[in-house]
């Protein structure tokens, strides 16, 4: 059940020129503000998370590109 008096409520402050920003983009992607925000938060996390994975797969690769040259 995704009743709004049994979830977490915060209070945030916006900088100016932000709330319309959010309201603007909201609109087009015909979410409410707080449904704008929220999708963009988890869309963050989502995002880091696979940043933090393509970067260990980077250094593994580096630290075998670095091996192999030390054999050579």
């Amino acid at each position: 059940m995704n009743d709004s008096r049994v979830q977490d409520k915060f209070v945030i402050r916006l900088p100016d020129g932000l709330r319309p920003e959010i309201a603007a983009v909201a609109s087009r992607n015909h979410r409410s503000m707080n449904s704008e925000i929220i999708h963009r938060l988890e869309r963050s996390f989502s995002l880091e998370r696979v940043l933090d994975q393509k970067n260990r797969v980077i250094a593994q690769l580096l630290d075998r590109i670095t091996e192999l040259e030390a054999k050579h």
